[in-house]
């Protein structure tokens, strides 16, 4: 007896608060029930206006590739269009329940046509969108969007039918008093039952509870495409840095080079002052100025004097010959491979950011997972060149010991011409000056294939060098390429289908 009591109690307490209300649908009555409407209606509108393009997740995307602007746009517009028809149909409802018109008819007219407007929309936009966004990122964001719009259709068509069930009951007790301004209680609480109300509450509160899932979709959607694009763009800054990673490769065969350079040109210097000093004490001595001995004399060095008449010349052109050389290996290390420096173009940063952009169930966790190693590739590319490129410095060195050892022999070839002509000299004999004439001017054939040797030494050094990194660089990369660019990129691609590996 107790609880009938209560019971009793509780109904005659729901009632009370289903009466609290003041507007009518059109009617100057009070029916029960529509504060709770008014209250579910606002509640859905406060949530539908964060599905505003505007008011989800930021994005402000530089990169084009994979689509992402594009991305973003159709899923700012689906939320824009979501909000828009959910605002139509809360203003529509809060009207419809809160007007004293006289008119029911034309406010729950409009009611329906919001809603039949909004069911209209998704049946044409949806398989637009889905399209659309299958083509760019596959078919997990759509066939989410697909569900979440099913049952929003659904809810959306069980609303027409609640508001048109309602507009009977008004319409009925309208036609019964006669008159939609003066509606006895007894007639309207006949018509409108507290089943007919809370059907209609029932359903905009399900319509509520279906927008986070359709919000969280589409928000998480936009934020794996801000994070591809800061990816890429932290990439494409990583290539746009290569010459200068490049440049740090090659730091230490430069110092060889230099030092090479140095000895080659300090030595070809001296060579030439020497010659220079030799030759003009030799110019001193008295047999130089004699009409006959002085021309053999001058006959005897000409092949020095050639040899060695433009050394600043031949300096520069050794100095051009191996900047052309650090040139050529810098061409070697540095990346122009697509597949590695295109994001557009690499398949395996594809892999990578298609995974997180599709949005599979792995798709965060696998990008996670392997984007550290995907940005390590031009690393690894450039660690296996400096092994390559190391090589070469104790090559140049030796090449430089090398020259200075011919150098120094070439030396040998004019050092003692002075002290014989001094002889021929105190003793002014035309057969001493012929003597050493004789020799001396082989010498200077000799001479000049050995300052030749210099340079055809460094040009066959450097060529031989050249060739040996090229080799060299070629054969890590390709081993890198075909091993462990290939093999992350499969694991890329089965993390997305199946999760953590065992």
């Amino acid at each position: 007896m107790d609880r009938v009591a209560l019971l009793f109690v509780l109904l005659l307490l729901l009632q009370g608060s289903l009466t609290i209300a003041s507007p009518d649908y059109g009617l100057p009555n009070s029916v029960f029930g529509t504060a709770e409407v008014l209250s579910s209606v606002s509640i859905a509108s406060t949530y539908v206006n964060t599905l505003a393009g505007s008011n989800l997740v930021a994005a402000t995307i530089s990169q084009t590739a994979y689509g992402l602007p594009e991305i973003v746009r159709i899923v700012k517009e689906t939320g824009t269009t979501v909000s828009q028809d959910g605002t139509a149909i809360a203003n529509a409802l809060s009207t419809l329940a809160q007007s004293s018109s006289a008119d029911p008819t034309a406010l729950f007219d409009a009611a329906l046509t919001s809603i039949q407007d909004a069911v209209g929309r998704i049946a044409n936009l949806l398989p637009t969108t889905s399209a659309s966004l299958t083509a760019l990122i596959g078919s997990n964001v759509p066939d989410r969007l697909t569900d979440s719009f099913g049952r929003i259709d659904t809810a959306l068509k069980t609303l027409q039918v609640e508001i048109g069930t309602l507009k009977s009951a008004i319409l009925a007790a309208v036609a019964e008093a006669g008159s939609p301004t003066s509606i006895s209680t007894a007639i309207l609480t006949k018509h409108i039952t507290a089943k007919k109300v809370y059907s209609v509450i029932r359903t905009v509160r399900s319509l509520r509870a279906f927008l986070p899932v359709l919000r969280y979709t589409l928000n998480t959607a936009i934020e794996d495409v801000v994070e591809a694009d800061n990816y890429l763009n932290a990439y494409t800054s990583t290539v746009a840095a290569l010459d200068a990673m490049v440049a740090l490769v090659v730091q230490s065969l430069q110092a060889a080079e230099q030092g090479f350079y140095a000895t080659l040109k300090s030595g070809i210097e001296a060579l030439a002052s020497s010659y220079a000093d030799a030759k003009e004490l030799i110019q001193l001595l008295g047999i130089s100025e004699d009409p006959v001995l002085g021309p053999e004399i001058t006959n005897m060095l000409a092949k020095f004097s050639t040899t060695l008449a433009d050394p600043e010349r031949d300096v520069l052109a050794v100095a051009s010959q191996l900047q052309n050389y650090l040139n050529a290996i810098k061409s070697m290390v540095s990346i122009s491979d697509p597949q590695v420096v295109s994001i557009a173009d690499s398949k395996l940063i594809e892999a990578l950011i298609q995974t997180l952009i599709y949005g599979g169930p792995y798709a965060r966790y696998c990008f996670n997972k392997y984007k550290a190693l995907v940005s390590y590739v031009i690393r690894y590319l450039l660690d296996e060149s400096i092994v390559c490129v190391e090589r070469e410095i104790p090559r140049l060195a030796a090449l430089a010991t090398t020259v200075q050892t011919v150098l120094d022999v070439s030396a040998f070839d004019f050092e003692d011409i002075y002290d014989w002509l001094t002889v021929c000299n105190e003793l002014q004999l035309a057969e001493c000056v012929a003597r050493i004439a004789q020799s001396q001017t082989p010498l200077g054939d000799y001479f000049a294939d050995k300052y030749d040797l210099l340079f055809d030494l460094t040009t066959t050094e450097v060529n031989a060098s050249k060739q040996r990194t090229k080799i060299c660089i070629e054969l890590s990369r390709r081993s890198i390429a075909d091993g462990f660019i290939a093999e992350l990129q499969d694991n890329i691609k089965q993390c997305a289908v199946k999760g953590p590996n065992p």
